[in-house]
């Protein structure tokens, strides 16, 4: 059963004043950045770092900041430099915080203590090589990372073969399995490994008191899996004697299957992992312990299909024994903590266009909403009646807030004085939230932004913004690639749709588009542009523009040889053959649970030329701007040049804008602002009336 407990979260924007400027992609570059908050044992204290970028000097800044949870006030405790760097904090104790410090004259960077009472900064960490993913438990000083290691499993040895490998005369990369390259990384012979290293306390200050000890030696397991995993790949238990992580091996058939697995191992590393679910050819993740020692991780059922729903499993590891919780709950949760007393699991799950807070109790599985806006991460328990976590919106990025269960009294934390300033310069558009029939009978969810300085007597135009994935969502959450205040700071009206595919609105509702990519999405696309032009009197449905990236961008392909009644479109890294984009990918289990197998099965094969956007080539007619990332290896750049191509050769107005050094994501905030710029200047070309324009005015139709 769900038990609703609405809780209003209008506290969160109680203090961002209406101010007199639209958002730009500069201020989207340039805005503070904070990353993941972390709570002290006490839950007084948070700590978190926040990156800062200065154009002008193309550099970024990052630094660390204190929350005093009781009265909310933050304090700076590092300076920003572009010298050094402060970055993912966390505490040891209640007075002492450990974070990664960055100089750009070190080879590596390392742990430092800080004491938040006396500002003493010291050295804690001197290891040879890179590490990360970093863990601690307070209660047995016992500190965990993870480092990229050879077969051998040493760090000292990575440090040589890493030298040996550089100074090769020759380039040469030999394979002989899949995967070849992942993401935007080609695999090398190194995995990665989990590390522990008993701290101890002498003379007041912490120091590392044993050597390194691989836990993953003389294994093929690798944790957090390359190159995307994180800390969240692995847990500690409470009182510090086991870890549990996740694992994929890298035998043959990683490309095509996600099965990856929960194992345990002990901290001292005496003993071999031993897996607790391999009997299940499906992904597992997110192993998290509650006080009392037993576990729970996210299990989906369903082999190679990355966006299965996951069911939460509660796991002892005494007795061994496995058993589900609310499986019968329609949500697919992405983050789990426990409560004190270990009697309620507490988990974030989106949810129509939000990521909210439910708790679960674990004797009835009863479900109860705790916050009902917006979109939360890093959620952290202080006590029986409070939790920690981050929330942002399409109307500012992270900030820290409290919440008091009892009471549903939500407190936000913060932010710095820097970030809010910087909030109280813009006058942010606020979302509104539609519904209408689509495809198969359901209702079908989207989102619409208002220009900045609105007015409801004049005609604007629209930037449809079609999201990536395809099982992803447009939510109430602030992005720092496609946020939907850019085009409304730049005179659009922004509808996004969450169509069939999308996540957040039950697991049918997501499977739907397998086997269906240019159908139910394409026509809930449709339907949902006939709806928002046909409700809303200021749009003008003469200048619509539609912008797209990965799924998104194989839409925009679609769209351009199955409708005609968009001005211009936009194509981010988007697909241009269903079939070359199989022989090309890294991760060939998507394509074929999309599509329903390999296309060099005739049967098969008639699924992908069915929705392969290069099959309708022939129709393209509407102006469209390619952009793409050389080192995009989901969707590599053959694809971009191949619609660009079919493009030119038919005489359709078009560009293409080639990043060499970015992946699937523009990321580099100097490529960021061209980006805004491109995509900004061509829609704006397209969508401009008589009256904008320096020369005469050409209608859409001689270009269509």
């Amino acid at each position: 059963m769900i038990i609703v407990k609405l809780l209003s979260l209008g506290v969160a924007l109680s203090s961002v004043l209406v101010a007199a400027r639209s958002f730009t992609p500069h201020d989207l570059v340039t805005f503070p950045r904070p990353g993941s908050v972390s709570p002290s044992p006490n839950g007084r204290l948070a700590v978190y770092s926040q990156s800062i970028y200065n154009s002008k000097e193309d550099k970024t800044a990052k630094n660390l900041y204190l929350i005093h949870l009781e009265d909310s006030a933050v304090k700076e405790l590092t300076k920003p430099s572009y010298h050094v760097s402060y970055s993912d904090p966390f505490f040891l104790d209640d007075t002492h915080i450990a974070y990664v410090f960055h100089h750009n004259k070190s080879n590596v960077d390392q742990l430092y203590v800080l004491n938040v009472e006396n500002d003493d900064h010291y050295r804690l960490t001197d290891f040879p090589t890179a590490f990360g993913d970093i863990k601690y438990n307070a209660k047995s000083r016992l500190l965990a990372f993870s480092a990229a290691v050879y077969a051998d499993g040493s760090l000292e040895h990575a440090v040589r073969k890493d030298r040996e490998l550089a100074s090769r005369k020759d380039s040469a990369l030999v394979f002989d399995q899949l995967m070849v390259r992942h993401w935007d990384t080609f695999t090398t012979q190194k995995k990665n490994n989990i590390f522990t290293v008993q701290l101890d306390v002498v003379d007041g200050r912490y120091r590392v008191a044993t050597h390194p000890r691989n836990l993953l030696r003389n294994t093929d397991l690798q944790s957090p899996n390359f190159p995307l995993g994180d800390s969240s790949d692995y847990a500690i238990s409470p009182d510090g004697s086991q870890l549990a992580f996740v694992s994929k091996i890298q035998t043959p058939d990683n490309a095509w299957q996600t099965s990856q697995h929960i194992y345990l191992v002990d901290a001292a590393g005496e003993t071999e992992p031993i897996a607790v679910n391999d009997n299940i050819p499906a992904a597992s993740s997110k192993p998290t312990f509650a006080p009392s020692g037993i576990m729970a991780y996210l299990q989906m059922a369903k082999p190679q299909y990355e966006a299965d729903r996951n069911r939460i499993v509660i796991f002892n590891p005494k007795t061994g024994s496995k058993r589900l919780l609310a499986e019968d709950w329609d949500r697919s949760p992405s983050e789990l903590a426990f409560s004190p007393d270990s009697s309620t699991l507490y988990a974030v799950a989106e949810d129509r266009g939000h990521a909210k807070i439910f708790a679960i109790d674990l004797v009835t599985e009863d479900i109860t909403l705790l916050t009902d806006k917006h979109y939360v991460s890093d959620l952290s328990v202080l006590s029986s009646d409070k939790l920690l976590f981050n929330l942002n919106s399409m109307r500012h990025p992270n900030i820290a807030h409290t919440l008091d269960i009892p009471s549903g009294n939500i407190v936000r934390q913060g932010p710095a004085k820097d970030l809010q300033e910087r909030l109280d310069e813009i006058d942010f558009s606020k979302p509104e939230e539609f519904e209408f029939d689509g495809s198969l009978g359901d209702r079908v969810h989207g989102w619409l932004v208002r220009p900045a300085d609105f007015d409801p007597y004049k005609k604007y135009p629209v930037a449809f913004l079609i999201h990536g994935g395809p099982q992803s969502s447009w939510a109430d959450n602030w992005s720092t690639r496609w946020n939907p205040q850019v085009f409304a700071g730049a005179g659009y009206v922004v509808v996004a749709i969450n169509p069939h595919g999308s996540t957040g609105y039950g697991q049918a509702f997501t499977d739907a588009i397998q086997r269906n990519w240019g159908s139910y999405p394409f026509w809930d696309l449709e339907k949902g542009l006939n709806y928002v032009l046909s409700s809303y009197d200021f749009l003008d449905s003469t200048r619509v523009v539609g912008l797209g990236a990965s799924y998104g961008g194989y839409m925009i392909n679609w769209i351009n040889g199955h409708s005609d009644r968009f001005r211009a479109l936009v194509n981010h890294d988007g697909m241009f053959s269903t079939v070359h984009t199989y022989y090309t990918t890294d991760e060939l289990y998507f394509p074929e649970r999309e599509f329903g197998g390999v296309p060099y099965d005739p049967l098969t094969r008639l699924v992908y030329e069915r929705w392969s956007p290069s099959n309708f080539v022939r129709r393209w007619k509407t102006p469209t701007l390619v952009i793409h990332g050389g080192r995009d290896y989901r969707l590599v750049d053959g694809e971009a040049l191949a619609t660009f191509t079919a493009l030119q050769r038919q005489g359709v107005p078009s560009r293409l804008v080639y990043f060499p050094d970015e992946n699937h994501w523009v990321l580099k905030p100097a490529n960021s602002l061209r980006w805004h710029k491109e995509v900004l200047d061509w829609i704006d070309e397209w969508t401009a009336v008589p009256e904008d324009l320096e020369v005469p005015f050409i209608v859409q139709h001689q270009t269509k």
